[in-house]
């Protein structure tokens, strides 16, 4: 990524406002907070209860003041913000518990790098994180069907409107209902966007770009309008590489988070639940592709393989993934060259298998644990009930 001159003169004068100061300060209050309160998460959309939020809620600089008298996580904006930034950056991540439920932890090695990263490291590298990672499916919403990132996603989709202009756009509204208002805190907590949010955070006034975030979220769009012109993705998931052209012009930017290598065992134990009463147990190497899965769970449960399907799931930045079948259209990669490794399986990840888009046949995965025993075939270890038939009333149509 090249910046224009005027860009490369901005960024380099750039320094922290006593908003952008406070935003890191909260960021250190919700790590230090999740530090001492590793918490579980809902089985649907993997969010903290409201009692965990609103006890953090109240440590932040400028805590939120609702007034329902059941307010839900959603309800709170900064918290949600928070969440997918450190979400985004890996500095938290889900783990499993006793019983295969997800758990929000620190991530150690993630957190230590942050711990010795100057502000202005650490300002940059949330932003680059969100931009590129913040997916709102990791925050149990959705923004867009096609691309579930804010600025890739949401925002450039409506090409030159009043706000990339530097304006206040005419529906504020708008943007907070189909933006979602955890999108818009991040706008404004890292000083790249003015408004004012009201009616515990469901009503928008005047809502425009400070000049900063006019220029910064401008650049960043041109980055991904190169990249798609290159053809250098084949995916909604393009990135910009923000981080290394910062570097080129900030002395004081030197360190960014350095992901650790995904740890990824020999073999896995699978448990395939069709209905609430039907599972098998499989165990399968790593190098397996998902195509000899498919046909593995659909032996499994004495199917035939006769017609298309796909697996779905969220990767660990919380972005939805659709591995299919050759045939099927509008995915993320094939079954016939994306292996159970690539996935990066760890326990209590849930993967959906669907098969026979006619009948829609839904078989729950779960990821129990990795194995360093090795296996050269997919292996059925436990059988527990009946089998539904694949078609029922086959035999009474002739």
């Amino acid at each position: 990524m090249i910046f224009e001159t005027k860009t490369t003169e901005a960024i380099a004068a750039f320094t922290l406002s006593d908003l952008q100061q406070i935003f890191i300060r909260d960021v250190d209050v919700f790590l230090d907070y999740l530090v001492k309160n590793p918490v579980p998460l809902s089985k649907n959309k993997n969010l903290p209860p409201i009692k965990w939020a609103q006890s953090l809620n109240s440590l932040l600089s400028k805590p939120e003041m609702l007034t329902l008298q059941r307010p839900m996580l959603p309800h709170y904006a900064q918290i949600m913000g928070l969440l997918l930034l450190v979400r985004s950056s890996s500095l938290a991540s889900l783990q499993p518990d006793s019983r295969g439920n997800a758990e929000l932890h620190i991530n150690e090695t993630l957190y230590q790098q942050w711990q010795g990263m100057n502000d202005i490291e650490r300002y940059f590298s949330l932003l680059e994180a969100w931009i590129n990672r913040g997916y709102a499916m990791s925050v149990g919403e959705r923004i867009s069907s096609m691309d579930d990132r804010f600025l890739p996603g949401f925002m450039m989709i409506f090409g030159d409107n009043d706000l990339w202009q530097g304006k206040a756009v005419n529906d504020p509204g708008f943007w907070l209902r189909r933006g979602k208002a955890f999108n818009m805190s991040i706008l404004k907590m890292t000083g790249l966007a003015e408004f004012h949010l009201e009616d515990n955070n469901r009503k928008i006034h005047s809502l425009k770009l400070t000049p900063w975030g006019q220029l910064f979220l401008s650049t960043c769009r041109q980055g991904f309008m190169d990249s798609l012109k290159s053809g250098e993705y084949e995916d909604d998931d393009e990135q910009i590489n923000l981080l290394p052209a910062i570097k080129a012009v900030r002395p004081d930017f030197q360190r960014t988070f350095e992901q650790p290598e995904p740890v990824i065992a020999a073999s896995y134990v699978l448990s395939v639940a069709l209905g609430n009463e039907c599972t098998r147990t499989l165990k399968i190497s790593a190098n397996h592709l998902l195509d000899d899965l498919a046909e593995a769970i659909l032996d499994a449960f004495d199917f035939d393989n006769d017609h298309l399907y796909h697996f779905q799931y969220l990767n660990e930045f919380g972005a939805d993934r659709k591995i299919a079948h050759p045939a099927v259209d509008d995915c993320d990669g094939s079954t016939y060259k994306t292996r159970l490794s690539h996935l990066h399986p760890v326990s209590g990840m849930k993967i959906t298998f669907v098969f026979d888009y006619g009948d829609y046949w839904e078989f729950n995965i779960v990821v129990m644990y990795g194995s360093e025993e090795t296996t050269s075939e997919i292996m059925v270890t436990e059988r527990k009930g009946e089998a539904p038939e694949q078609y029922p009333d086959y035999e009474d149509i002739y």
